[in-house]
């Protein structure tokens, strides 16, 4: 375990039990369904849902919670009380694992979050799931990997230029939290303990310079900002982030700024005070935490419910 790797195990460790303060009543979870074989612990979900709507004939939205930890730590376990949350709104809730460097580049984590957006279909064999209801979360690295399944599918050309799978479901909404979206700035951010260097390297499958002076000549290079892959093509969104974020210091209002530009709906969220630092939506017990996550909520909701209302009127239109 490397430095980079030791200090985000940490953090897992020592947030645990204030990201996971809660077990809601009556929420089932079926573990480890796997959505490659690549890597059975590494490529596999949880689905958390309630049982009742196995049986009151009709489908359900599905979020699709992609965790964070830096890109090369976390565990679907650290994302339990948050998913169960969402699944006591009656969402189905496919909270995954994905492989991680060294084990793969920052591609290949890619590779595995698509793979698992597009295995949704399959859950809907057995799970009543509104294919047309897909919302795609994720927080700090995984916000980043949830808006970069977002640019793919919003732009076909990004999984042409990168080898990327195609995304072949419909996104209906994204939720991000304290992601960072802008790579080139964020690389250059002085996080404590000087983990940039070994954590660019590792993204990048490649040993760069400790002043990353080289990775401009990195093969995806123009590919590695999905806040530079936002067209006028993508989904309403939910954005969170802190002020006083360190490690994804001014990455969330850009990022909402461009959102705001050129997607139909957009509602943002923003705390501030030292106490409410990267990923604060995680700590539930605290208001603001709650009151974020309840926002992000009632915003998929509303946009979920609007686009079933158009759905109707234009098969109305259709029939008359």
């Amino acid at each position: 375990m490397n430095k980079s790797q030791f200090v985000f195990k940490v953090v897992d460790i020592v947030c645990e039990k204030s990201q996971n303060p809660y077990d809601y009543d009556n929420i089932y979870c079926v573990k480890d369904i796997p959505f490659s074989d690549f890597d059975e612990k590494m490529t596999c979900g949880d689905l958390y849902f309630d049982p009742l709507m196995l049986k009151d004939g009709t489908k359900h939205p599905i979020i699709l919670n992609i965790h964070g930890g830096g890109f090369v730590m976390g565990d679907k376990q650290y994302r339990k009380s948050l998913c169960e949350y969402y699944a006591s709104k009656g969402y189905y809730v496919y909270n995954i694992n994905y492989r991680m460097p060294p084990d793969v580049d920052i591609m290949g984590c890619i590779q595995d979050c698509i793979d698992a957006a597009n295995y949704i279909p399959t859950l809907a064999e057995d799970y009543n799931i509104d294919l047309n209801k897909i919302v795609v979360t994720g927080d700090s690295s995984g916000a980043y990997l949830a808006s970069y399944i977002a640019a793919v599918k919003f732009d076909p050309s990004i999984a042409d230029a990168t080898g990327l799978p195609n995304v072949d479901i419909d996104i209906a909404s994204l939720i991000l939290h304290s992601g960072p979206y802008d790579m080139e700035k964020m690389m250059k951010e002085k996080i404590p303990f000087k983990i940039i260097p070994e954590l660019a390297s590792m993204l990048v499958g490649y040993k760069l310079q400790d002043d990353l002076s080289d990775l401009k000549y990195y093969k995806y290079y123009d590919y590695i900002s999905p806040i530079n892959m936002v067209n006028n093509n993508w989904c309403p969104a939910f954005i969170s982030w802190s002020n006083s974020d360190f490690v994804c210091e001014n990455q969330g209002r850009p990022m909402a700024e461009k959102l705001m530009k050129c997607c139909p709906k957009v509602s943002t969220y923003y705390a501030n005070g030292m106490t409410n630092g990267h990923c604060f939506h995680l700590t539930m017990k605290k208001d603001i935490s709650m009151q974020c996550i309840e926002n992000s909520i009632e915003f998929t909701n509303m946009v979920l419910a609007e686009a079933e209302e158009k759905a109707k009127n234009k098969a109305k239109a259709k029939v008359s």
